[in-house]
């Protein structure tokens, strides 16, 4: 008797970053593509270990036929593919001050994805000896000489490039000036023809910080350095690409954090596709231990972490080993905060405008134990004004489908559909009130479900309205007092849609940023009200609030 031959069509995903790889099977399921495994593990244990995780969850529910065979298909399935770059682009950063030009060069410098491995500053406390064989043993790609403002000829900021230029070597990489522009040409005759360059200064004066011109120019030299593969597969390349074309098929504006190991990268794509996107360099989980006071920030924003010092050998653990994985809930809720703390580094830029879906990526976010800690990660960090969709990249394939060429970006998010992403829900944030008056008044209409009178929330409350997955709902909302949604009104009340997801409808009144008692008992009170109400299961019906 002859057996039929089973043929499967599939297609896997790869997303490798420094600290963990993650994969996901495509495949045809009754005539669609769906997305039928995904895994993640520590990027050390290689890819046998992570084909073996993928094999045993097909397993199954794959055709019998296909058991001892789904290895092999998987190891020889045509693959998409997105990394973190091999190696970091190196800059040493010489500048006049640490507060002034050193801070804005430094800020620049992370926003555009280079890792800065020496800043020496005229009030660092070393000796020019010092300075000079720090300077000298570097090994950096780039040169980057800050300070003095614009108008004035700094002695200082002269002494800076005359340094540069007694420690680097002939050939020694690209040197950038990005200081007073009346020196500009004094500092460039210091290096060898066609080395050195000049930008805006960052700091034009005291009271202004212009860093676009200086951000943009070394984002440019970032891909010279590092990429001398096809760019287009690196993960902060290719991540920022979907989102925009994921903005262009959807007409939505969309802002994707993607939160990583070592460095973080932010999209924010308008409905037309167009994206700026910008990599945090210390942005990443393993950048938390490097910013000053984290232990205490990260202790008090968690509430349940410990005590500080515990949390201080976490972030340590963090930075040295970024794979290592929380084993009690002091450490997830340690780990969770310092995720919060570094999103609101990178949502510091702020975003004009509403926004109409905030996506969550990375193994902190999108691999949370539950939605309800991915959802209050994003809230609590990026602070969407408005009303917003919030969902997260939980297998991992924006990466990998943003390094498809340009014109089939759209196609590849078109075939998965649904599976692309996993809804949150729809949060409802406003900023401004007084403690304990009423914020907003918000009516919610679902279709089919009994009706709710209006819910009223205070300054300082967060609220849960339960919304799944593929409902949606028509909400009124009444704001008081001086409360907004970060655009001006123009009308008492304001109407929107809500779509549901596995958290539900969010209202958040807890304002911009998130006032929080000084008193540690009534803090930690506050914060595990506000975690419960995320995370409890609620009746039919009922609404859930802190």
């Amino acid at each position: 008797m002859s057996v039929t031959p089973v043929r499967a069509e599939m297609a896997l995903l790869l997303d490798v970053g420094s600290a963990w790889a993650k994969a996901g099977v495509i495949g045809r399921v009754r005539g669609r593509w769906r997305l039928v495994a995904h895994a993640a593990q520590p990027t050390a244990w290689g890819a046998t270990v992570l084909r073996e995780a993928l094999v045993d969850q097909l397993a199954a529910s794959a055709d019998a036929r296909l058991v001892d065979r789904l290895d092999q298909l998987i190891a020889n399935a045509n693959r998409l593919e997105c990394h973190t770059a091999r190696r970091p682009a190196r800059v040493a950063i010489v500048a006049v001050s640490r507060e002034l030009s050193g801070s804005a060069a430094r800020r620049a410098a992370e926003a555009a994805g280079w890792q800065i491995v020496e800043m020496v500053t005229f009030d660092d406390g070393r000796t020019l000896a010092e300075r000079l064989g720090t300077l000298q043993a570097a090994e950096v790609d780039a040169w980057l000489i800050a300070g003095g403002f614009d108008g004035a000829r700094s002695p200082r900021a002269m002494e800076a490039a005359a340094l540069v230029a007694s420690s680097r070597r002939a050939g020694g990489g690209p040197v950038i000036w990005a200081g007073s522009s009346v020196l500009a040409d004094e500092v460039i005759r210091l290096f060898e023809p066609g080395s050195a360059i000049s930008v805006a200064n960052p700091r034009p004066d005291a009271r202004r910080e212009e860093p676009a011109a200086l951000r943009d120019h070394l984002a440019r030299l970032l891909r010279e350095v590092v990429s001398a593969e096809d760019d287009t597969h690196l993960s902060t390349v290719a991540f920022p690409r979907a989102v925009g074309a994921l903005a262009s098929a959807t007409g939505l504006r969309i802002l994707g954090v993607d939160l990583g190991a070592g460095s973080a990268t932010r999209a924010l794509a308008e409905p037309d596709g167009r994206v700026a996107s910008r990599v945090h360099a210390r942005g990443g989980m393993a950048g938390v231990a490097l910013t000053p006071g984290a232990a205490a920030r990260v202790a008090r924003l968690a509430g349940d972490a410990g005590e500080e010092a515990t949390v201080a050998d976490l972030l340590q653990t963090l930075r040295a080993r970024p794979s290592t994985l929380p084993h009690t809930p002091e450490e997830l809720s340690a780990t969770q905060a310092a995720a919060r703390l570094q999103l609101a580094v990178i949502a510091e830029e702020s975003v004009a405008g509403s926004l109409d879906l905030l996506v969550g990526a990375g193994r902190a976010i999108a691999g949370a134990p539950h939605p309800s800690q991915a959802a209050r990660m994003l809230l609590d960090g990026v602070r969407p004004l408005g009303v917003t969709q919030l969902a997260i990249d939980a297998a991992a394939v924006l990466g990998p489908l943003g390094s498809l060429p340009d014109e089939e970006i759209r196609e590849g998010l078109s075939l998965l559909g649904d599976d692309l992403l996993v809804p949150l829900g729809t949060a409802v944030v406003c900023r401004g009130g007084e403690p304990g008056r009423v914020a907003m008044r918000v009516t919610v209409h679902r279709p089919g479900w009994p009706a709710l009178a209006p819910i009223e929330l205070r300054s300082g409350q967060l609220q849960v309205v339960p919304l799944p997955r593929g409902q949606e709902a028509e909400i009124t909302i009444e704001l008081f007092g001086s409360v907004s949604l970060g655009a001006p009104r123009r009308s008492p009340r304001i109407r929107a849609s809500a779509t549901g997801g596995s958290v539900g409808l969010i209202l958040d009144a807890r304002g911009v940023p998130i006032g929080l008692p000084k008193r540690g008992d009534d803090r930690r009170e506050v914060l595990a009200g506000w975690r419960d109400t995320l995370r409890r299961e609620p009746a039919i019906g009922a609404e859930r609030v802190a």
